[in-house]
């Protein structure tokens, strides 16, 4: 394979055309991915990333990989947080198996595309989609709807944009308005959005937040919160609590920041809320995760809530339960997917970006996007 350089503009051109076919590609690249990391010999040789921050608050992530075909290296710039500015810059370096450097992505949409795809590894399952509430209104927000839209837009009636800026959830909603026109897939004229204001100190007292949330079926978490973005009793009383739903926490990446209630994840491991069969009124829920030893060392809320390790359950080692069980084991599994409480919490690994990285270079090959350099 030449060398192929990937701007910012050609990954959003090919990620604009994704159809539910490309869609389930990069679902099963990510899967394959997850698989030998979780219950493999993979997690040894994958380096933790470094982080550093500057005197002036500017931090620098840097986020290594390996696999058997392949190496990367993704750079991350964070703004100051007295910058006011949530942007951050990102390029991803990939290499195969050897060494040899194979392309260079701008990788600011591939790292909220590939962030949203591991969320909706699990949300492809869901029987009831019907009403989505999304915390946030950045990138992350906008590749979680849209891949909602384009795996199940005929079933989506609703979206929430929670956010403490009206004109960027509304830019937000332009925006998947315009890639639902652009590409003839995931469209978004059956859908009502609704907008709400709202912050983590004011949302308490906000009814019609709660209401938004209590009625939910998927609620997606996208933000860099320091603190819970809502009580657990919206989802812990009744009738709250009677209903099932999707909910993934992507924003926290830090030990200080939280985006759901720990007390809420304390529900679904210490009560039948989230129990895996709910025939037997069990508490044998777990929280779902990309990696467990990543998020013990980053996700703030999932260690102030103290769940064990044996509660949480790596979305590799899910596939792998999928593949092996039994049909009788098989259906408990799906219907649970499909009907329970789930709850997924991420904070990136480095094989999603080598993974997807790698598929991505591929695709636009065949696709004659991006600029190769033969002679690199």
């Amino acid at each position: 394979m030449a060398f192929t350089v990937l701007s910012d503009e050609n990954v959003k051109q090919l990620f604009q055309g994704f159809g539910p076919e490309d869609v389930a590609l990069m679902s099963d690249v990510l899967t394959d991915a997850f698989l030998p990391y979780s219950v493999g010999q993979e997690a040894q040789y994958q380096p933790h990333r470094a982080a550093v921050v500057r005197p002036n608050g500017q931090t620098g992530l840097f986020m290594p990989a390996t696999m058997e075909d392949g190496m990367s290296v993704k750079i991350v710039g964070l703004p100051p947080p007295s910058s006011g500015s949530t942007d951050l810059r990102c390029v991803l370096t990939v290499c195969d198996g050897t060494g040899k450097a194979i392309g260079i992505i701008n990788a600011e949409e591939l790292t909220a595309f590939r962030t949203s795809l591991g969320s909706i590894l699990l949300y492809r399952y869901r029987k009831r989609t019907g009403n989505i509430v999304v915390f946030g209104a950045g990138k992350q927000a906008l590749w979680h709807l849209r891949l909602a839209l384009v795996l199940r837009g005929a079933d989506i009636a609703r979206i929430t944009i929670v956010n403490r800026s009206q004109q960027r959830a509304s830019k937000l909603k332009e925006r998947l308005v315009a890639m639902g026109k652009a590409s003839g897939v995931g469209g978004t004229d059956k859908v009502t959005f609704t907008v709400i204001e709202a912050t983590p100190d004011s949302a308490p007292g906000n009814a019609v937040l709660r209401s938004a949330v209590e009625e939910s079926d998927v609620i997606f978490c996208t933000t860099p919160s320091t603190q819970r973005l809502f009580p657990a009793e919206w989802l812990t009383s009744e009738p709250a609590s009677a209903k099932s739903r999707y909910i993934s926490a992507i924003g926290s990446y830090k030990l200080n920041m939280k985006e759901i209630d720990p007390a809420f994840l304390r529900a679904v491991i210490d009560t039948p809320l989230g129990a895996f069969s709910s025939a037997h009124g069990g508490k044998d829920g777990v929280i779902f995760v990309d990696s467990r030893e990543a998020c013990f060392l980053e996700a703030g809320e999932l260690v102030e809530a103290n769940i064990p390790a044996e509660k949480i359950t790596e979305v590799g080692e899910l596939a792998d339960k999928l593949r092996r069980a039994d049909e009788a084991e098989a259906k408990l599994l799906r219907d649970w997917l499909e009907n329970g409480l789930i709850v997924y919490k991420s904070v990136g690994i480095g094989i999603m970006d080598l993974s997807l990285g790698k598929a991505i270079l591929e695709l636009a090959g065949k696709r004659k996007i991006g600029t190769l350099l033969p002679d690199f």
